[in-house]
């Protein structure tokens, strides 16, 4: 398995889009680095020119913005793309830093709703809301009775994500808007390596459609190292 088929965001998002029947979506961010964040004064980093500039050999420049190969490159990308993620709404999972879930601002679990049907309807209300509320293995968790409309899977400059139309609207949309993006994909996928699809309805499948993840070119690609 490649690292990032076992993380558990990435199961988590192919889990959570089955269950939901939701669209999948791949995009890959072009010249990710390119668009991080800008050296300041205190950083200086000079490079040579390639030859097709035109300028002579002892020529050199200052760079703007970090280039692939540069030590805090994916860091300084890093900071760029989680702000972005989050100005949409998206929240980090604890189980995973580089997987973000978006919260439905129109809908509620249905326990919450059963919630506020019944609360503080009597003084046993009250004390069992009390009780729930410090049994709770996750109190204050941001999960807890709301509706989650959609998962972004981040790797570098690769998002797998899965959603609603919320989540088209909300995150989808303002992405490849904010970014130069290289490939765009629905539905049939390639992420980091692996093949991930929605699959047609088989007697096998119990006659519902499905998602299958193939990691057959990783497979391939480690037996060419062999």
């Amino acid at each position: 398995d490649s690292p990032t088929a076992t993380r558990p965001g990435f199961r988590l998002a192919c889990q959570y889009a089955a269950n939901q029947n939701h669209d999948i979506f791949h995009v890959d961010l072009k010249t990710a680095f390119l668009q991080g964040e800008q050296f300041d004064d205190s950083r200086d980093v000079v490079c040579q020119l390639p030859p097709e500039a035109g300028y002579p050999p002892h020529i050199g420049a200052r760079m703007k913005k970090p280039a692939y190969g540069l030590n805090d490159a994916p860091r300084r990308w890093w900071n760029i793309i989680d702000t972005s993620l989050r100005k949409y709404g998206l929240v980090p999972t604890r189980a995973d830093r580089c997987t973000y879930v978006l919260y439905s601002d129109k809908r509620s679990t249905a326990t919450a709703v059963k919630a506020k049907v019944h609360k503080f309807t009597d003084i046993t209300s009250t004390v069992d809301a009390a009780i729930d509320y410090l049994t709770d293995p996750i109190s204050g968790s941001q999960a807890k009775d709301r509706a989650t409309a959609g998962l972004v899977c981040l790797h570098v400059d690769d998002l797998f994500m899965c959603g609603d139309s919320e989540f088209v609207e909300r995150v989808y949309k303002p992405l490849i808007k904010d970014y130069k993006v290289g490939s765009e994909d629905i539905n049939n996928v390639e992420f980091v390596g692996q093949r991930v699809r929605w699959n047609a309805a088989s007697p096998e499948s119990g006659n519902r459609p499905y998602i299958s993840v193939d990691q057959n070119k990783n497979i391939d690609s480690l037996s060419e190292i062999n």
